[in-house]
């Protein structure tokens, strides 16, 4: 039996989808009554969420679909056409098409509560508005942007490159808060209190400061495995859970944390972690590797699953739907589960 037999078999799998090509990105809909799925091969599939049926499906990117979101704002996609896409979801109608400045275009992400669309291509960040109009620029950076997120608030944004970590609040043209890194930063997550910012290292490491920064107060967590591009932060802004290898290694950033503490470490998977992901508004923890694992923690609790399982095939992407009860998965060769939680 495969794993997505046995997942199958799961009376907690609410359904299964399999689109036949590489998973590139997911996104549940505002009201998670339908999932979004973008794929390496440029296709956008409309899912219903309570039965897997596909409601629509259109080529959204001749070359290759690299991220969708969904929010109040709409529904975008971005490809290596270079183009930012907006798109009427019932219809798979293109709404805008919208230039991001180079040939291929990595990051797409909304801000919270879905007023404004960033985009990051090559060394250009651009903001757009529901409408598709470019409300801001930001470019001349050292290397291609390769790490993107919104502040809680949506009114900043934070962007991390070859060099280290900056941030911007919309409208103002210059950085209000520059993070120096001698290295390659791949991941940044800001808490969702606002008061920190955490970044993974080509040099496999976990960067943190605390805002506004102050000289000589930013931390840095080495030793682990490999490179880190996966990050997450709990509801409360006290949790941040890193990957970096095999182990989760989660630190806790109350009181004079994380300089000093010993960290909590969560072993389940056997291969390289490749995901992570906190419930919006509960403390469950997502977790996903190369070669298909996925299990759910409470690492408050406990250091052992709660739950796990297994597709056929590399996870290439997963997202909490809003309402924290279900989580999607998508794999390196098409498949797309979504679990019930609860």
């Amino acid at each position: 039996m495969s794993g997505l037999e046995k997942l199958a078999a799961d009376e907690k799998v609410r359904w299964s989808f399999t689109a036949d090509e590489h998973i590139s990105g997911l996104a549940w809909s505002p009201d998670d009554a339908c999932l979004a799925v973008c794929t390496s091969a440029g296709t956008l599939y409309i899912l219903d969420a309570y039965s897997g049926v596909c409601v629509c499906q259109w080529d959204a990117h001749a070359i290759g679909a690299n991220a969708v979101d969904w929010a109040k704002g709409g529904l975008a996609s971005c490809g290596q056409d270079g183009k930012v896409k907006l798109w009427d979801a019932g219809t798979g109608k293109p709404l805008k098409s919208l230039d991001a400045g180079t040939a291929w275009v990595e990051k797409l992400q909304w801000a919270p509560g879905g007023g404004l669309l960033a985009s990051a291509a090559g060394r250009k960040l651009r903001i757009w508005n529901p409408e598709g109009e470019l409300i801001a620029e930001y470019g001349d950076f050292p290397s291609t942007i390769a790490a993107l997120c919104w502040r809680s608030d949506g009114k900043a944004v934070g962007i991390g490159c070859y060099g280290g970590v900056q941030l911007f609040r919309i409208g103002e043209s210059e950085p209000y808060q520059n993070m120096v890194w001698k290295g390659s930063i791949l991941a940044l997550a800001w808490s969702p209190n606002s008061r920190y910012v955490a970044a993974g290292s080509q040099e496999a490491t976990v960067n943190f400061w605390k805002l506004p920064l102050r000289h000589g107060e930013e931390l840095n967590m080495s030793g682990y495995a490999t490179k880190v591009r996966e990050l997450a932060w709990d509801k409360n802004s006290r949790f941040l859970a890193t990957g970096g290898g095999e182990i989760i290694t989660v630190w806790d950033v109350s009181g004079k944390g994380p300089a000093g503490t010993r960290p909590r470490q969560l072993e389940a998977h056997l291969r390289k972690v490749t995901h992570l992901h906190y419930q919006s508004h509960g403390p469950l923890l997502a977790s996903a590797d190369g070669e298909g694992y996925i299990a759910l923690w409470n690492p408050v609790q406990s250091n052992q699953p709660l739950r796990e399982g297994s597709l056929d095939s590399a996870i290439a992407g997963m997202r909490w739907s809003h309402n924290d009860g279900a989580i999607a998965w998508g794999t390196t060769e098409g498949q797309v589960c979504v679990w019930n939680v609860g």
